[in-house]
């Protein structure tokens, strides 16, 4: 084949061979998406939203907008060392919390919300599931001021750190007829955990109980969901 012939070869076989890479990679990214997509679904898929009501808990001695406001969709909770609980003879820590009224014995529970934790709060629990048999909880979400800001799972796990002064996505799945608990943060699984036991739960979130001087949390988006598929 002489010079020229080559050249008319090439110039016909070489835009279709660019059109079958063009197409393998188009499809090859496809199916990565598709991928990506299916492995990154939120922790609410397949779980049905449920309206609630809710109490909200101050100390007893002090007008409820002295621990507490709303506005603009986002709950305000603070608390200072050295404030009472939530009514007159009780000994448990100060708190400035919303109670979900969805107690429930059994089935499949999730709390979803988002917090924003302010700096220098410290020793206090920002999530519960309530109810317990070794325990009055079946988790605590508790943030420490280690490391910019430090939540853990009571006081053990520790689920992240540097969690001061940003927005945090929250899930907690209960799954009360087997007994176990899925905490996600951003999206991401941090653990699953052995709850304490079968009681009346029912889910808080706020501020309770303080080491340092002044605790506050902000939620926003706060929703609960039944009966889906846990740990995904």
């Amino acid at each position: 084949m002489n010079r020229l012939s080559s050249t008319i070869v090439c110039a016909i076989l070489f835009p279709a061979l660019v059109g079958a890479c063009k197409k393998s990679a188009t499809q090859t990214e496809a199916m990565q998406q598709e991928r990506q997509a299916s492995t990154e679904a939120t922790p609410t898929s397949g779980w049905t939203q449920t309206s609630y009501t809710y109490s909200i808990q101050t100390p007893w001695n002090l007008p409820q907008s002295d621990r507490y406001s709303y506005s603009s969709g986002e709950h305000h909770f603070w608390i200072y060392n050295g404030d009472a609980c939530q009514f007159e003879g009780c000994s448990t820590g100060p708190r400035s919390e919303l109670r979900m009224n969805n107690d429930y014995t059994s089935g499949r529970h999730q709390f979803e919300g988002d917090v924003y934790i302010v700096s220098g709060s410290d020793g206090t629990d920002i999530m519960q599931v309530f109810g317990g048999v070794t325990n009055a909880t079946s988790l605590l979400l508790k943030i420490t001021a280690a490391s910019s800001g430090t939540i853990k799972r009571y006081d053990n796990e520790t689920l992240m750190t540097s969690a001061y002064n940003k927005w945090i996505h929250v899930n907690v799945q209960h799954d009360a007829d087997n007994g176990k608990i899925y905490v996600y943060l951003n999206n991401t699984l941090k653990g699953t955990f052995a709850d304490r036991g079968n009681a009346n739960h029912y889910f808080k979130c706020g501020v309770y109980n303080i080491t340092g001087s002044r605790s506050e949390t902000r939620w926003k988006n706060i929703k609960y969901w039944k009966n889906g598929p846990v740990g995904q």
